[in-house]
């Protein structure tokens, strides 16, 4: 190779006696050391702040704490099954995918809570490892400037949101992120390259981690189907099938063994809780998971769709772009839905000029999942949250957009706009800096003995479910809104409290002695019914949580049967 044409090597100069001087580097070469340096710097802030942000709270969002128990129950060699249940060998809802990373802690350090911090700490790894595989996608696939791409990295990884979710719960959304981005860009890359032997090279792994996200969060189902759709676009048949037989490889084994193994009716009967309902009793009912709330028909999908756009436009889209604007405005009232709903239309201007542009995996990945988002009953933010960086992305398209308009009604000719981009993107990051160090400052301004937030919502709750582990007999079960929580701080069997009227022969059956109001939410008074057994615990708090004794099964009233203790309490 010509040594002068090779741009990686170093440039000698000579002085006019013959002299060697010193080597000088490029300006390529500048702007990869720069890059390096900046992007050393951006990353190592990113991990500063979550290391900062992390705290020991666990289960307050219920999801978190059935997460925890299966990798417990995995590494402690029961299988993938509910060990709180009286009933052993109960299979969940849940896919295995996040529970068995997780248990991989558990053999390393099986004492809980002591391992908490090291359980967040999968999450906190993902976030580092979404940010640097966005940069990779944005800057190889998309061919943004390298500076571009690590503001869009950056606002990625240190979005408050996300940094909640790997710091202060055990959920699954990083580490299904991260499984997605890389699923996206080895693709995408794939397909640049041109050569369908390297394209099969990058199929084969993108088919083990899209199998892995949806393993994770079934909800992948959609990127799967966008990944198979786009490769046949792009006439790779050949790629298409692998990846197809790739993922129907690692998921057919769980999808047999599930349906093999599913819970009877006796065991929904006993755990009663939306861990033992299937997707298709869920996507039926007003809100998944909860019986009580009744179900819908199909003349009513039209309304949840309109109500779930409603919440994805008018607050969804504001709380990820720019959270801690979002959350002021919401706080003062002052228009957070109007400020939500402008990012929402600059998010669909972008993603229609990206498709104007060329229409990439992306592009058919994102629409797909929001339209199942559109049709589940669940709150839709921890469903498009995944979706933060092509959100980010499709925001400065929009931007961009808009410039171009601005320039055409000037009558004036394009200019260059990515240096103009990163600058918005490095606003959006300073916003993001601006609401991690204003939680921090919060965080370690307060004493010790007043936390604040989910910490002070965790210690209320701990502090009940420390008198259930230090003051309740062992051996009787425990009927709660969290019985994975409440079986990992007590040891007690667990159930969940699911409308007592409909389970109390069920309850009367397992032996369940004690309902424990375990909650990250203020809790309801209580309803006629309960008034009629004694409260044997109510901290003080503001969440309203108590220990109620239902009494031995064999002599206590039937539930909702009987009059309250005291009948002044009816008025």
């Amino acid at each position: 190779m010509n040594r002068q044409s090779d741009p990686n090597t170093p440039v000698v100069e000579t002085a006019s006696d013959g002299a060697v001087q010193p080597e000088t580097l490029e300006p390529g070469r500048w702007r990869r050391v720069a890059l390096a340096v900046a992007s050393l710097l951006c990353f190592g802030g990113a991990l500063a702040i979550y290391v900062l942000r992390l705290d020991r709270t666990v289960g307050m969002f219920v999801d978190d704490a059935w997460y925890v128990l299966l990798a417990k129950a995995i590494a402690s060699g029961h299988g993938f099954t509910m060990i709180n249940s009286p009933t052993p060998g109960i299979l969940p809802l849940y896919p295995p995918g996040f529970p068995a990373l997780l248990s991989i802690v558990f053999r390393f350090s099986p004492e809980f809570p002591q391992n908490v911090w090291m359980l967040k700490s999968v999450s906190i790894a993902a976030m580092m490892g979404v940010g640097m595989v966005t940069f990779w996608y944005f800057h190889r696939a998309r061919r943004l400037p390298s500076y571009l791409s690590l503001a869009i990295a950056m606002a990625t990884t240190i979005t408050p949101p996300l940094v909640f979710l790997a710091s202060s719960t055990v959920m699954s959304e990083p580490v299904f992120l991260l499984s997605s981005m890389l699923v996206i860009a080895f693709v995408e890359r794939g397909v640049q390259l041109g050569d369908r032997g390297r394209l099969v090279r990058y199929v084969v792994p993108a088919a083990v981690f899209a199998s892995y996200a949806f393993l994770t969060r079934s909800i992948a189902i959609a990127l799967i189907g966008s990944v198979a759709l786009y490769l046949l676009k792009e006439r790779q048949v050949r790629a298409a099938v692998v990846f197809a037989a790739g993922v129907l490889i690692c998921v057919a084994p769980w999808m047999f063994y599930s349906r093999l193994h599913a819970p009877t009716a006796e065991e929904r009967a006993e755990q009663s809780g939306f861990i033992v309902q299937d997707y298709a009793t869920q996507f039926w009912q007003r809100k998944a998971g909860l019986a009580r709330a009744g179900e819908i028909s199909a003349s009513e999908l039209p309304e949840r769709v309109w109500n779930n756009a409603s919440q994805m436009m008018t607050r969804d889209a504001g709380e990820m772009i720019v959270a801690k604007v979002f959350y002021i405005f919401q706080e003062t009232d002052s228009g957070a839905a109007g400020l939500s709903f402008v990012f929402g239309l600059l998010c669909i201007a972008g993603y229609i000029s990206a498709v104007r542009e060329k229409l990439t995996l992306a592009e058919i990945a994102v629409p797909a999942t929001l339209c199942i988002v559109l049709l589940w009953p669940w709150e839709t933010f921890r469903f498009v949250l995944p979706l933060t960086a092509f959100a980010l992305y499709y925001v400065l398209l929009g931007l961009r957009s808009i410039f171009h308009v601005h320039l055409r009604l000037r009558e004036q000719p394009r200019r260059p706009e990515w240096v103009g981009l990163t600058v918005l993107a490095g606003m959006i990051i300073v916003l993001h800096l601006y609401g991690n160090v204003s939680y921090l400052v919060l965080k370690y301004r307060a004493p010790a003995s007043e936390p604040t937030g989910l910490m002070s919502a965790f210690a209320e709750n701990e502090e009940v479910l420390r008198f259930i582990k230090e003051r309740l007999p062992v051996g009787g079960v425990i009927a709660s809104p969290n019985p994975a929580l409440t079986h990992l701080y007590t040891d007690r069997k667990t159930i969940a409290s699911d409308d007592p009227t409909k389970n109390w022969q069920n309850w009367n059956r397992l032996g369940v002695r004690y309902l424990a109001y375990i909650s990250a939410l203020p809790v309801t008074q209580p309803e006629l019914a309960e008034t009629r057994y004694a409260v044997v615990y109510k901290p003080r708090g503001e969440l309203n949580l108590r220990i109620v004794d239902l009494g031995p099964p064999d002599v206590r009233p039937v539930w909702g049967a009987a009059l309250p203790r005291r009948m002044d309490m009816i008025n």
